[in-house]
């Protein structure tokens, strides 16, 4: 967009305005004396006036002034008999000389006036297209860095010249200044640069304000404070700005500043709302920590003491209290594993090591480490032999299916059958652990997936968990680039489906029949 300069024939230089108005009326007078034999005075008065108007439609006030005074002498001179000579005196005419001077006066004045408004029309009107062009782009700006570039584009198509942004800095004693480097650097601008950004207003060639500053420093200013400057290196062959471009500046400036602190506003909202996020998240988990262990803690307590105080107990019930305390300390560690894997979840901080091997490994611990939990259960498991090798942390996925596992025997009676299977989909292999018990809630498919979310438990089980095995299930897989998700039949139970992408080929480190096995299965 180009710099506000109306390019008409008010830029002329004064002394070529009043040339060219005598001109203008010289070849008007010219023109009636050709055709004089065949117009009247009137006619000759009109022709006149209408090159007076001319001018002052086109020209400053001054020549439009000068060129009624001439035409007037000019009537006189030329078409009032006798010819070429001046009646001045005569009174017969003083009234003829006097109206086209009152109305040529006038017509200058309105003329002049009227092109005055289209010109600040037209400048308004195109300054708010620049306005409306930086508020777009700034609507697109994601960063304080992308917003002070859309700055110094703009305001550098309208200096004409190559624009810096400075903004404010906190001093040692906590006052805010600005730099002192790039373009501040040299004092005099820094002290220009400094009453700008306070006072809100442009200064430099032009402004009306430090005039011989030698660059234009325009303020980036909102209603709230003062953000900071802008300093823009006029070219040579533009020693000035024009006061429409001051006033698009000091809009273009207030924009800025104002998007700056929106997104100052928005960026300290969302620290706040992470930081209430997280508060809100570590009392959830310490109460659901200080709920979920005292059952356990209240068993093992209870059986410990018994074996403390009864010395004399058979054999049978000392091996019954060991083996409640061996249990009831598996479930503390698994839900402090929980609680540990949820807070690394939530802090991004899940680091995935990604190595290329069977699916069965991990699924087989899983079914280890819970053996006393599925004692119940009968566990089919469906894996088909020509299942490639899947890239994922073999600790991460294990958890995975021990959280599954142990979230289907929560929620379904003893001697629930609970199934776990596996096929390819495409280029990923997609697992699913499906039980015969009583389904899922309709409508709570993604619910079940949020923190601390507790459906209901089988009458003959432990008390469901703290709600969080679900969720972190999703963390996992999310991290692994795959995704979960949960159906439910009438009477078919609940199955819980989850993906893993078969990302590239085997590693280097994987056997030679491993990694055939993994490409076909993949083909």
């Amino acid at each position: 967009m180009p710099p506000i300069h109306p390019a008409d024939s008010s830029a002329i230089r004064p002394g070529w305005q009043y040339a060219a108005a005598a001109v203008i009326v010289s070849a008007t007078a010219g023109l009636g004396i050709l055709l004089r034999a065949h117009l009247t005075t009137i006619d000759m008065a009109m022709l006149l006036l209408l090159a007076v108007v001319f001018v002052a439609s086109r020209l400053r006030p001054g020549p439009a002034l000068a060129a009624a005074v001439l035409s007037i002498f000019a009537f006189d001179f030329a078409f009032v008999p006798p010819f070429y000579t001046l009646h001045v005196s005569d009174t017969a005419y003083l009234l003829t000389f006097a109206v086209m001077l009152v109305v040529a006066t006038t017509m200058s004045r309105l003329t002049a006036r009227i092109r005055a408004d289209a010109l600040d029309a037209d400048a308004r009107a195109r300054a708010a297209v620049m306005v409306s062009a930086l508020t777009q782009d700034l609507a697109g700006a994601a960063s304080p860095a992308d917003i002070l570039d859309v700055a110094a584009r703009h305001i550098g198509v309208i200096a004409g010249g190559g624009t810096t942004i400075h903004l404010y800095e906190r001093a040692a004693d906590g006052e805010a200044v600005l730099p002192s480097t790039g373009a501040l650097a040299d004092a005099a601008t820094h002290i220009v640069a400094t009453w700008a950004a306070r006072a809100g207003q442009p200064a430099g060639p032009g402004t009306g304000r430090f005039e011989d500053a030698g660059v234009l420093i325009v303020p980036l200013a909102s209603d709230a404070e003062p953000a900071g400057v802008a300093v823009a290196v006029l070219p040579a062959q533009r020693a000035a700005i024009s006061p429409a471009d001051t006033e698009v500046l000091t809009a273009l400036g207030r924009q800025v500043a104002a998007a700056l602190d929106r997104h100052a506003l928005d960026a300290r909202h969302e620290a706040a709302r992470v930081e209430i996020e997280g508060e809100r998240l570590r009392t959830a988990l310490l109460s659901s920590l200080s709920h979920d262990l005292r059952t356990p803690l209240a068993s093992i307590e209870g059986a410990a003491s018994t074996l403390l105080q009864a010395a004399a107990l058979p054999h049978a019930d000392r091996r019954e209290l060991a083996e409640t305390i061996l249990a009831e300390s598996r479930r503390m560690t698994s839900l402090v594993t929980n609680l540990l894997n949820m807070v690394r979840v939530e802090a991004g901080s899940l680091a995935v090591k990604r190595e290329w091997q069977p699916l069965e490994e991990s699924l087989g611990v899983a079914l280890l480490r819970l053996d006393e939990t599925l004692h119940h259960y009968p566990v089919t498991v469906a894996l088909p032999p020509d299942l490639p090798l899947v890239p994922v942390d073999e600790l991460l996925i294990e958890q995975v299916f021990i959280n599954l596992l142990e979230n289907a025997a929560q929620h379904c009676p003893s001697g629930t059958p609970i199934t776990v299977s596996a096929a390819l989909r495409d280029d990923a292999v997609e697992v699913t652990v499906a039980d015969r018990g009583p389904g899922i809630v309709p409508g709570s498919e993604d619910a079940i997936f949020e923190k601390f979310h507790r459906g209901p438990a089988s009458p003959d089980n432990h008390p469901a968990g703290a709600g969080l095995g679900l969720t972190i299930c999703r963390g996992i897989i999310t991290a692994h680039g795959g995704r979960i998700w949960a159906d439910s039949s009438d009477g078919s139970g609940a199955a819980f489906h989850f993906t893993l992408p078969l990302a590239g080929l085997p590693a280097a480190g994987v056997p030679a029949e491993a990694a055939e096995s993994a490409a076909a299965g993949k083909s």
